[in-house]
This record gives structure tokens, C-alpha cells and sequence, in this order.
């Protein structure tokens, strides 16, 4: 609907989730960096300079981060701003460990896995873009160096990472497609339900017409359309106002619903036109149903 747009109070809320998902997310992926990022630099005789911004990444930058994006007007864009920030960070210690090859494929997997779920393509290309700028430039300052061989200790510090990361970010993707799921199901339920008579509307009407038609085809019972028009609805509009009619209305659907049987489908199809599908009734049954209705609708 392009008419339709969320209001602030919405966006910003929406805004908020994104950002404690993505801080959540990302103290846990600089934590597990941390240990198989401090191995290599170990074994590769780093100052206390490297220490000390891996300390800062791992356990400062995520707070850093997630004031700059409660702080900014535009929580969603900064947060954006903030993952490419973080694909920099692991351009440099991809670049420090000498392109080792266990963590550093491991976390430049883990990193185009993260940056693609939180933003798609756009995010993506951003993050491998600022990668392969940090990581050209620092390797570059370091002598373009290739370290191919990695201690047990280095393997046993990446397993968690490899593990542990990938896991909670399958939880969190599976989370949010499971409210998808739910928003979507609540989203058809009200574009196929008449909203003031809290009944099926023409659409869903139709569908469920085709699918009982198809069942009686196949034999598997019958099924009976009964349709109903409301005497004189023009002139209680205009004499009592489509407030009145819109009560009345409302009146004989919660007439139907009270009356017909818990398989049977009521709903309106337009204007003062309603209708039932009775399922599995027989001549009888039917008579008496539309004359209780009759009379209960004086």
C-alpha cells in the first residue's frame, strides 16, 4: 500500500530492536574474535599496541557503537554505518594474522554471513568494500606477510567462534522468520475478514465457495449456499445515517454467527448482500436453519 506509512513512534521502535539485536550480536562475535584473534598476535610477537586495540574492538567498540546508534537520529543508519565499521575491524586483524588460515576464513565467512542477514546485498557489498580497504592498507604497512601454519591452541580458540557464532546467528534468523511468519498470518487474517462484522468478506468468500464446490465434485459431502438480503438497508442509511447501518449489520452477523454450525462459513460479499455455506447439511436442516434466521432477524 503506498499510502500507508508507519508512524515515528513505530519506526523508532522498530529502529531500537534493530539496534540491541545487532549490539547483542556483536559483543558476542567480538568475544569469540577475541581468543583466536590474541593466539595468532601471541605467536606472531605483537606489541602491546596490537593488544591493546584488539581490547578496545572486542569489548569497548560494542558499547561505543551502541550509544552512537540510540544516540543518532537515525538509529537504523548508523547501526548500517557501524556493521561496515566492524567488516573494517576484521579487514585489520585478517591483515595482523598474516591471513592465517583458520580464523581468518572462519571469521571472513562469519562476517559476509552477518552483514548479508542484518542488510542484505547493499550491506554486503558496503562491508566487503571497507574489508578489503583495511585489509590492503594495514597488510600492506606490514609487509604483506602469509602466515599458513597455526598452533592447536589457535585451532581449539577458533572452534568456539566457528561454532558458537554461527549458531546464535541461526536462532536469531530463525526468530525473526518465525514473527514474519506471524505478522503475515495476522496481516491475511485482516484482509480477508470484514472488519466491522467480524466475518469472512468477499474475498475469502469466494475461495472457500471454490473449495467446498470441488469437495462436492469429489463426493465428499455436499454443501448448501444460503444468501441473504437486508429489506429496506438504503433507506435505514439514509434516514438513521451509515452509523445505523453499520449497526444492523453488525446485528444479523452476530445473528449468523450465534446460529449457523461451527463448519458452516457466514460472511458478507457486499454492501447488504451476506451469505452462508452450510456444509454437510441436508433439505431439512437447511429450511429450518433460513426460517430460525428469518425469524430471529425481525
Amino acid at each position: 500500500m503506498n499510502y500507508y506509512s508507519p508512524d515515528d513512534n513505530h519506526l523508532k521502535l522498530r529502529s531500537t530492536r534493530f539496534v540491541r539485536r545487532m549490539f547483542a550480536m556483536r559483543q558476542l562475535g567480538t568475544f569469540l574474535c577475541f581468543l583466536p584473534i590474541l593466539s595468532v598476535l601471541m605467536e606472531a610477537g605483537k606489541g602491546a599496541g596490537a593488544y591493546a586495540l584488539l581490547f578496545i574492538n572486542a569489548f569497548v567498540w560494542p558499547y561505543i557503537a551502541y550509544r552512537l546508534a540510540l544516540s543518532s537520529r537515525d538509529h537504523t543508519g548508523r547501526e548500517r554505518i557501524n556493521l561496515t565499521l566492524d567488516a573494517a575491524f576484521g579487514g585489520i586483524w585478517v591483515a595482523m594474522m598474516a591471513i592465517s588460515p583458520l580464523p581468518s576464513f572462519i571469521i571472513m565467512a562469519i562476517l559476509i554471513a552477518d552483514r548479508y542477514s542484518a542488510g542484505g546485498w547493499p550491506q554486503l557489498i558496503a562491508a566487503l568494500q571497507a574489508f578489503l580497504f583495511a585489509f590492503v592498507m594495514v597488510w600492506a604497512a606490514e609487509g604483506s606477510p602469509v602466515e599458513t601454519d597455526f598452533s592447536t591452541r589457535t585451532v581449539w580458540l577458533t572452534l568456539p567462534l566457528a561454532t558458537g557464532y554461527l549458531l546464535a546467528l541461526s536462532i536469531v534468523s530463525h526468530n525473526l522468520t518465525l514473527s514474519l511468519r506471524k505478522k503475515n498470518r495476522e496481516l491475511e487474517r485482516i484482509a480477508l475478514m470484514d472488519p466491522g462484522l467480524k466475518i469472512p468478506n468477499r474475498r475469502l468468500f469466494d475461495r472457500r465457495l471454490e473449495s467446498e464446490f470441488l469437495r462436492t465434485q469429489r463426493g465428499e459431502g455436499n454443501a448448501y449456499l444460503m444468501l441473504l438480503d437486508v429489506d429496506r438497508f438504503k433507506s435505514v442509511n439514509d434516514t438513521f445515517g451509515h452509523e445505523a447501518g453499520d449497526f444492523l449489520l453488525a446485528e444479523i452477523s452476530a445473528l449468523l454467527r450465534d446460529n449457523v454450525g461451527i463448519k458452516d462459513i457466514p460472511a458478507r460479499f457486499g454492501g447488504d448482500e451476506l451469505g452462508v455455506i452450510v456444509r454437510d447439511a441436508d433439505d431439512d436442516t437447511i429450511v429450518v436453519l433460513a426460517e430460525k434466521l428469518k425469524a430471529r432477524s425481525r
